[in-house]
Parts: structure tokens; C-alpha cells; sequence
């Protein structure tokens, strides 16, 4: 059975490499195939746009990097406390002897509780960070797509 929390497996789909895959200009160009026509000069427009896609492709490499480094953050968050508890726990066994086991289990659990709302708070942070972004982008797009009906009336 595979663990859920191997840290290598985890950040794999965050791995910029990948992401820049999901991104290749040639790919992207080939949804375009169904409209080629004569008319059309697919290597014209993407040598018009080399550079555009050049930036768009390391801005999600760039993405992708932050969302790993949002992960491995969450990881550490959660490792911090847990490592806290597990002390308070060989403390209590030390100190108090096998009997205090509500103690531990209530450190355990305010561990555990503490740690998922401060990585549920790094996560709140990053999706609002990206709906903003999204918003700002949105009215952007809309301009450009009003300025192409334009061009082509």
C-alpha cells in the first residue's frame, strides 16, 4: 500500500519540469489544427509569439515552484507540531507514568488541530492570492478578446 504522505510522491505535480510540459507551444498550437487553412500561417504566429510563450512557460514553471514550496511549508508546519507534541508526550510519560493517557491524547490532538488550521490558513492565503490575480487577469482578457472581435469585423 502506498503512503500518503511520501514527500517525493506528493510534490511530484508541482515538479516545474512537468509543468512546463503542460504548456509546449507546439501542443498548445496543435488545438488550433481544425481551423487551418491556407490563409492561416501557424509558424508566423508562433514566431510572433515566441517570447510571449517563452514567458508564459516560465511563469508557471514559477507557479508550479511556489505551489511546491506552499506544500513543503504545510509539511513543516505540520512536522513542527507534531515534533512539539510527541515531547509534551515523553514529558507527561516521564513525569506522570503509563496512567495519563487523556493527557497525551489531548496533546496529540491540540497538535494535530493547531498544525491543520496554520496549513489550512497557508492554503486560504495562496487561493486567494491566485483568485486576485485571476480577477485582475479576467478583465484584461476580455479586453483583448473585445479588441480581436474588432480587428476581425
Amino acid at each position: 500500500m502506498k503512503n500518503p504522505y511520501d514527500m517525493s510522491q506528493m510534490f511530484k505535480m508541482f515538479d516545474p519540469e512537468d509543468v512546463q510540459k503542460y504548456f509546449d507551444p507546439n501542443r498548445m498550437f496543435s488545438m488550433f489544427e481544425p481551423a487551418k487553412s491556407n490563409a492561416f500561417d501557424m509558424s508566423g504566429v508562433f514566431d510572433m509569439n515566441r517570447k510571449n510563450f517563452e514567458a508564459m512557460v516560465e511563469a508557471n514553471k514559477a507557479a508550479a515552484a511556489a505551489y511546491k514550496d506552499l506544500l513543503e511549508k504545510q509539511m513543516e508546519v505540520f512536522g513542527q507540531m507534531t515534533q512539539a507534541a510527541r515531547e509534551h508526550v515523553a514529558w507527561v510519560d516521564e513525569t506522570t507514568g503509563p496512567d495519563a493517557m487523556s493527557t497525551r491524547t489531548e496533546a496529540y490532538g491540540m497538535a494535530v488541530e493547531k498544525a491543520l488550521v496554520l496549513m489550512r490558513k497557508l492554503a486560504d492565503t495562496a487561493r486567494d492570492a491566485n483568485e486576485e490575480a485571476y480577477t485582475q487577469l479576467k478583465g484584461q482578457v476580455n479586453e483583448a478578446l473585445d479588441d480581436i472581435k474588432q480587428k476581425t469585423k
